[in-house]
């Protein structure tokens, strides 16, 4: 449009001009010849009439260039999408365009003569328009200004950004000429993206995450305030090199390589480190970042990322780490430990080429503690002995205690010379003897008795090196448990050493396994029962262990042949044999009246209801006993499901089928044990006795338990709990709902016979 009145106007221009100068020469040719042929006078009159309609002429064409001009500036005005009025000292329109029109929903002459308020209904609104109108106008004075009208008819509100000038017209009348563009869009906009800001840092407050960017090019650091409390630096131009002087010294290194990966290479920047804030305190934290904006030469120019602290979570992963691998009485490494140790020394000793050994500690009458003075007693003793044990190491040998009152030791890479090895082991053995036998100062400080306890030590050990597969750790176990056998058998306080590769040591192992065969033929296996008691002491079942009578080692506990008998599928038919010595035991038992209602927990090998016709050969030893075989649980671990769960399923079912309870064993220690409480034919669990070592005095072992429970409850299954040594523990355990016990604090497995009178004299006292 402005080209267009350009146009005409320059046109309009250049007539005028080219008329001026006809007329000028007109009027000069016309007086020349005038005065010649009629005289002065009426040259003069033939002159004024030229000059007179070319006056006139000029000036309609400057009239027709102004109509026009307005007429285009009006067309401009009238058709632009911003708001254009002109408004009296009244505030009433006496000019509006067409988006004036279309915002108030009237026309143009439905406007003029008009205000705000006659279109919006909003008086507080109008007034507030007519006193910033008032404003400029007294003024005289151009006004910038941000704006809201709301028609109150609608509820719809635009925003606008106006320029307001006061102007007096061709009357002299004062008016006020407003152009208004509406901002409604971009306030909506902006809006929008406040409200995107705050519900990032409400995640972020929420999440405690930290936001940076970092500037590689110029070390430039950004950060919110989140960032700031975390990591205890204030925001300064030196942020980033605080930041770096914080980073711990050990971590610096995979900081910067991380960091150069992804400035280099992109790839994510995600790591966990240690930082040690300006105050001092150390913490972790898990960082991660990418590169957000690039130069024209791919150079990253800015990095963003989140760093949250993980301090907590580290120190959950320790304490969980702590629960799993060590001993919660002792600190000691704990059983698993031990395994994972013993495993990776055999395999450096035969890498090495160089010798090992390990060693089993007991204590020798350390039951008469307990028994006269409590487990309180019993537990000082063996903190003692860890103590004991802890300061006497003299290089990298390990430490572990394995359960009750049985230590190890790990001796690793010793020596490559056999005798130089067994030399070192017997002079270790013998001289740590000598330091646990010296006597211990106890208190206990429930009955307030002080006592100096003399303590024995009887220990078994091995020398190990392989360079074959045929030597295995439940191998060196079995040779160390063997020795210390042999050393009890002597009267204890002394130390057997063995030597794996001596002959008569190698063959231990095929020699038991065939003494094994023997022994089913003999039927030398035999059942130990432990008592289950509820929450009224009342004796309500037992759990029966297999024991090994043999005839020149002794009485051999499970873990001296259980796992050779796994190995060897010879638990078979010694799990068998349990089961028949079980079902006997509850034949005698519901014989009586008094005995009737007790059960008989029996432990049955994965290896065993692998087998085919297990479900079938069980249910046909039940009947042949003619037992209630609702008195009768099987207990299975995990592992069982691990080959088939669905055959698995199938066989317990059929168990389950004529009234046989099944019991999920050792509960808590495997990885999927809620999917089997959900999926599985299973009425009972067993709370591991690992997690009642430390009950009443460790809080995430108490809600380990608690949660055991809860999970019990809610899949209306019951709960037995196994490992119970104090009083403390079984108050406690009373107190989180259990009613079944089973541990050293009521009774350890003992025979049938003894049993027998154990119920006898429970039947005696109200207690059966």
């Amino acid at each position: 449009m402005p080209n267009i009145v350009e146009m005409i106007s320059i046109k309009k221009n250049i007539g005028v001009v080219l008329i001026a100068c006809i007329a000028s020469v007109i009027i000069l040719l016309v007086h020349v010849y005038l005065s010649i042929q009629m005289g002065l006078l009426f040259s003069l009159l033939v002159i004024f009439i030229v000059i007179i309609s070319s006056l006139f002429l000029v000036s309609y064409l400057a009239y027709e260039k102004y109509r026009l001009s307005e007429q285009v500036i009006r067309n401009i005005l009238h058709n632009i999408t911003d708001v254009v009025a002109i408004k009296d000292e009244e505030g009433r329109f006496t000019y509006a365009n067409k988006s004036v029109s279309k915002l108030y929903k009237a026309t143009e002459s439905e406007l003029i003569g008009k205000t705000d308020y006659d279109f919006t209904g909003n008086l507080a609104q109008s007034e507030a328009i007519q006193e910033n109108t008032k404003a400029a106008l007294d003024k005289l004075e151009t006004i910038e200004s941000f704006e809201s009208s709301t028609d109150m008819n609608t509820n719809e509100v635009n925003h606008y950004h106006s320029i307001k000038i006061p102007f007096y017209n061709a009357q002299k009348q004062l008016r006020l000429f407003i152009i208004a563009k509406n901002i409604t869009d971009i306030i909506k906009l902006k809006e929008e993206s406040e409200k995107n800001k705050a519900r990032l840092q409400n995640v972020l407050d929420v999440s405690e995450e930290g936001l940076w960017e970092w500037e590689p090019q110029t070390g430039r650091v950004k950060h919110n305030e989140q960032w700031g409390n975390m990591s205890g630096i204030p925001f300064s131009e030196e942020s980033f090199t605080e930041y770096e002087n914080c980073i711990f010294k050990e971590d610096k290194p995979i900081v910067y390589e991380a960091l150069g990966n992804l400035l280099e290479k992109n790839q994510p920047f995600n790591i966990k480190y240690r930082f040690k804030r300006p105050d001092g305190e150390v913490i972790w934290v898990w960082d991660r970042g990418r590169v957000a904006e690039r130069d024209k030469d791919n150079n990253p120019t800015l990095v963003v990322g989140l760093v949250l602290d993980i301090t907590q979570e580290k120190y959950n992963q320790q304490k969980i780490h702590q629960l799993a691998y060590h001993d919660q009485l002792t600190g000691l490494s704990n059983r698993v430990q031990f395994e994972i140790d013993l495993r990776n020394t055999l395999q450096q000793s035969q890498q090495e080429d160089t010798y090992s050994a390990l060693l089993f500690l007991d204590l020798d009458r350390f039951k008469l503690l307990n028994d006269n003075y409590g487990h309180h007693m019993g537990d000082q003793l063996l903190s003692t002995i860890a103590q004991t044990l802890l300061n006497n190491k003299q290089s990298n040998e390990m430490v572990a205690r394995l359960g009750g009152d049985e230590f190890v030791v790990i001796l690793p890479l010793i020596d490559k010379d056999i005798k130089c090895a067994t030399s070192y082991t017997k002079n270790y053995s013998n001289q740590l003897i000598a330091l646990l036998s010296e006597s211990v100062s106890l208190k206990n400080e429930l009955q307030d008795v002080d006592i100096e306890y003399a303590v024995t030590v009887s220990m078994g050990g091995v020398i190990f090196k392989s360079n074959d597969n045929n030597i295995f750790e439940n191998k060196i176990l079995q040779l160390a448990d063997m020795a210390l056998y042999r050393a009890k058998a002597n009267g204890g306080n002394e130390a057997i050493i063995l030597d794996i590769e001596a002959k008569s040591d190698l063959n231990y192992s095929s020699e038991l396994q065939k003494t094994m065969r023997n022994a089913i033929d003999k039927h030398e296996f035999c059942i130990h029962l432990q008592p289950q008691y509820n929450d009224l002491h009342f004796i309500i079942g037992a759990e029966a262990l297999v024991r090994w009578e043999h005839p020149t080692l002794g009485l051999l506990s499970p873990h001296s042949f259980i796992e050779m008998a796994e190995e060897s599928n010879l638990i078979i038919p010694i799990g068998m044999q349990v089961l028949k010595q079980s079902c006997e035991q509850l034949q005698k038992w519901q014989a009586s009246a008094s005995t009737a209602h007790l059960s008989i927990s029996v432990n049955l090998s994965a290896k065993q209801i692998w087998q085919k016709l297990f479900a079938e050969e069980i249910i046909e030893v039940v009947r042949s006993y003619d037992i209630d075989p609702t008195k009768l649980i099987v207990e299975v671990t995990e592992s069982l499901f691990i080959k088939d769960i669905k055959d698995a399923t199938k066989k317990l079912c059929k168990l389950k089928s004529i009234g046989i309870s099944v019991s999920l064993d050792d509960f808590g220690t495997g990885f999927s044990s809620l999917s089997y409480l959900r999926d599985l034919p299973i009425d009972e669990i067993k709370i591991d006795r690992s997690f009642m070592q430390d009950i009443n005095t460790d809080k995430q072992a108490l809600i380990m338990v608690k949660s055991i429970i809860n999970l019990a409850n809610n899949f209306n299954l019951k709960v037995v709990s196994e490992g119970v040594e104090e009083k403390e523990q079984l108050d406690l355990l009373k107190q989180l709902g259990l009613s079944i016990f089973q541990g050293f604090y009521f009774s350890k497995p003992i025979p049938p016979k003894e049993m027998d009178k154990l119920l006898l004299d429970a039947s005696n006292n109200g207690f059966l």
